[in-house]
Order: C-alpha cells, then structure tokens, then sequence
C-alpha cells in the first residue's frame, strides 16, 4: 500500500471518531503530493491539569508514551522539534520552552526530554503557537506544527487570531490541534486554531484515540488543497452551532468536516477541498425540532471559493382538526419523514385559541400523525411528506367523521349489567369495548365510532348461563345507530 492510501485510510478510521465525539476535521491528500512533511514541531501540553486521571493512568504518562512511540517509528531523515509548556513553574505564563529545535530526528534526545517533562503549570497556547512560528519564521522550507492540550488558553491569549496573522504573514505551515481528554469543554478556541492553521481539529479521549490522532496529524501533507467550501449556519438572524460534514460525491466517503459552533471565527466553517464534486450535510445542535439539511451536488473546481449559507430558521405547521364540521379535540405528533423519530408534538383540543394546533419546527420534510381523542375506535390520520419551510406557514385541516353506536342490555325486569365488544364486520378487528352495568347513565352504553359497518356481541354477566347476543349494524355520520339486547325469558 502506498503512503498516499495509507493517509487515506487511516483519515478514514479517524473520522469515525470525530463523528461520533461531534468535533471538526479537514482533510485531503491529493494525488502525487508525498505525506511526509518537511519539518514537524510538536507543541505538548505539560500544565497541571495533565496529572488527570484516564481509565486510571495520568494524562501526561499517556501522552509521553504515546509521543515517544511515534517518533521511534519516524523516517531518519525527519526534521523535528519540540516545545512545551507549563512545566517548570506553576504559576508563570511565560514557561515556555524550546525542549528540542527543529532538526534532524534524534531520537534518543526527544525521548529523553519528553520522559523528564513534569506538569505544574498553566496553559499559555497562544504563546507557545507564537514560539513555533518564531522558529519558522526565518525558515523558508514549510512545517506541520502539531499541538497536542487538555484544556483552553489559560493566559489571556487568542491563539485563533495569533495562528491567523501567522498565515496572512506568509509562514508556510499547517496546524492540527489535538485536544486530548476535553470533550466536555466548548473547544471552537481549538477548532478555530485549527481552521486557522489549515488543519485538523482532532478530539482523543484515550491512548488508542490519541495514538491515532497523532498518527493522522504526521501523515498528512502540508500542502492543502487550493480549493475552499464556506459553511455558514444561521438560524432566526443569529448564528448557530451545528455539524458540517463534506462527503465525496464520487465514493460516498467523508471528506471535510467540522463544527461551526456560534462565533463568526468558526461560522462560517471554512474547509479546504481538493476539486470535485460534494454533498454536504449540516446537523444542526442545540434547537429542538431543527433537523438536518443536505446541498448536493457542489462542485469546487480551479481551487475557487465555494460559499454556502444555511437558514435554520422555523418555519410553522399550522394544524386545524375538526369532527363532524366542527372542532374536535386530537393529538398532533411530528416524525422526521420516513421514521418514528418524534420531533414535535401537541393537542388541539376544541377552542379557537388552541385548534388550529401551531408548531414551531425547523425547515425539512416530516410525517405528521393526528389521532383523534374524542372518538372511541381512535382513527388515525397520517399527512406524509409534508414540507416545512423557513418563514412559513403550512396550514392543514384534517376531518373526522363520526356517528353514535348506542347498545342497551335489558331483561324483562328492567337494566342488565352486560359486556359489550365491538369489531369491524369487514376486518374482525376490536375497535371498542365497555360494561352497561345495570345504571341508567351507562345502559345504554354509547360509543363514538366512524362510520362503517360493525359486529357488536354483547353478553349478560349476571344472568344464569350468561347468554350473549351478536348484532351487525351501520354506523353513519351524524347519526345514533342504536341496540338493545333483549334477555327476557
């Protein structure tokens, strides 16, 4: 397999776990370009919170194993450096350290540097991304600067905007952002270092995580693909968190991705694309009722700017029920088209003030389930396919039509207490039961079906040999169909 396949399938594998920790990456390798980099500089997180705890392992034991693994197994004639941070006073945002210049691999010296590093410190990024591109400043071959932390700036800095001026001055440089250990933080501060770098973020929750993470960041070329997808997410004017991932038309595989979280650093989401042709699919977080929406068909070409802009703004589902002519008391339930994943839901019941029912959703194609309360057999109606669009308002009215099915159980001396079982004469189907006891509010006992044709059994319990009568009889709109079981002697 060559390196070019292997980048590709290891990106693969990782982006299956940034999928399921909700976290960015951007990746391509193109045809032709070799995946080993110029010069590599690793950034290692050594602040106090690095004495944390993984499935009972220290942090920075993890991280020192699995850093030290991965330079045993680099190319001999790889260019690499290392700096750390926080690990030689406790309180100073000034610990900053060039562990190892960039040079030739020595392997030996990196291991041991990297196993004497002691966390006590604080976490000053910015400072330590300013220190690399110092470095490469006065180089002019291109590096991957590779950050690796377990938490956010701690110094008052803005790595985002140092990592920014650091490519608009003209440093020739990719950087990914591993975050280790920090998937219950807002990390858009890493991502959007990332972003800015041309990188990948990338989210490790143990040593297998973060073997792989590092793994990906030192295969991956320099060089990112000219082209450029703009993302952005809005929803009712106001920017919004959500997941974009990019997939490769052509092989159905993912091939960009990332989070555009709430900040105009990360909204729009800026991924860099190889040319070709993709379909998007943004995720949108944190508003119920807001689904995903997919562009297909985008094409980057001549490594252009592609922009897109995503409304997630509500629309309106606007449900009026009625029976019989007039409004009539149903449930109303909102399933993505095509499953039972409820998204919405509410009543109607019979006032103006509540029926038409009005649901706020996001834009998207739904199934909408109205079963109605007042009548006994509980028909349901099911609108399919329904579109609902920003801004709008979709209006529906579904009628039900009912009529009565009144059964009475008598004897010769009067009220019989009796079981009475309804079914549709068509079907066998049960649609309705109940007990007329022996009470003149319950016998007879009345039922609100839809109209049809119906099997009505009703059995005396209280009588010797409890006999039972059978009955079939039409229900029609507006009307009482009426029984009286008859057991005198």
């Amino acid at each position: 397999m060559d390196m070019i396949a292997l980048c590709r399938r290891i990106t693969a594998l990782f982006l299956l776990l940034l999928i399921a920790a909700g976290h960015g990456y951007t990746a391509s390798a193109q045809n032709g370009q070799s995946t080993s980099p110029a010069e590599l500089i690793f950034i290692l997180d050594a602040s106090g919170s690095m004495w944390g705890q993984i499935e009972g392992e220290n942090k920075i034991t993890i991280a020192k194993k699995v850093l030290v693994d991965l330079i045993g197994e680099l190319p001999d004639e790889t260019n690499v450096g290392l700096i750390a941070y926080g690990h030689r006073d406790k309180g100073d945002c000034e610990d900053i350290e060039t562990v190892v210049p960039p040079g030739p691999v020595d392997k030996t010296l990196l291991t041991e540097k990297i196993e004497a590093i002691n966390p006590k410190g604080k976490t000053p990024i910015t400072g330590s991304v300013t220190r690399a591109f110092d470095i490469l400043r006065s180089k002019e071959s291109s590096a991957t600067v590779i950050l690796l932390s377990d938490g956010l700036e701690t110094c008052g800095g803005d790595p985002c905007k140092t990592v920014r001026e650091a490519k608009e001055s003209g440093i020739n440089f990719v950087m990914h952002v591993v975050g280790f250990d920090v998937s219950k933080e807002d990390v858009s501060q890493l991502e959007c270092a990332a972003q800015a770098g041309g990188g990948l973020y990338m989210s490790a929750g143990n040593a297998g995580e973060l073997s792989d993470a590092l793994d990906t960041a030192v295969e991956l070329p320099v060089d990112s693909p000219a082209g450029r997808l703009s993302v952005k997410v809005t929803a009712d004017g106001k920017l919004r968190d959500s997941t974009v991932n990019v997939i490769d038309a052509g092989s159905s595989e993912l091939a960009a991705g990332g989070r555009t979280y709430e900040s105009e650093e990360t909204n729009p989401r800026i991924m860099p694309l190889s040319d070709g042709t993709y379909d998007i699919e943004i995720i949108q977080l944190g508003i119920d009722g807001a689904k995903k929406q997919v562009i297909q068909g985008v094409v980057i070409e001549n490594g252009g700017l592609i922009e897109k802009a995503v409304d997630f703004s509500f629309g309106e589902l606007s449900v009026k029920v009625t029976r019989n002519g007039s409004l009539s008391d149903a449930t109303v339930s909102v399933y993505e088209a095509g499953t039972r994943n409820s998204v919405a839901g509410g009543r109607t019941y019979t006032g103006p003030d509540s029926n038409p029912k009005k649901i706020s959703i996001g834009p998207g194609v739904y199934d909408v389930s109205i079963g109605s309360v007042e009548m006994t057999d509980k028909p349901i109606r099911v609108l399919e396919n329904l579109e609902i669009n920003a801004g709008e308002t979709t209006e529906r009215t579904v009628e039900f039509s009912s009529g009565v099915l009144s059964v009475g159980a008598v004897t010769e001396n009067g009220l019989v207490d009796a079981t009475v079982n309804v079914k549709e004469a068509k079907t066998g189907e049960a649609v309705a039961g109940g007990r007329t006891y022996a009470k003149p509010e319950s016998n007879p006992k009345q039922f609100v079906l839809s109209p049809g044709a119906y099997i009505v059994t009703v059995n005396a319990l209280k009588l010797e040999e409890k006999p039972s009568m059978s009955f079939e009889i039409e229900v029609k709109e507006g009307e009482t169909a009426k029984i009286e079981a008859s057991f005198a002697k």
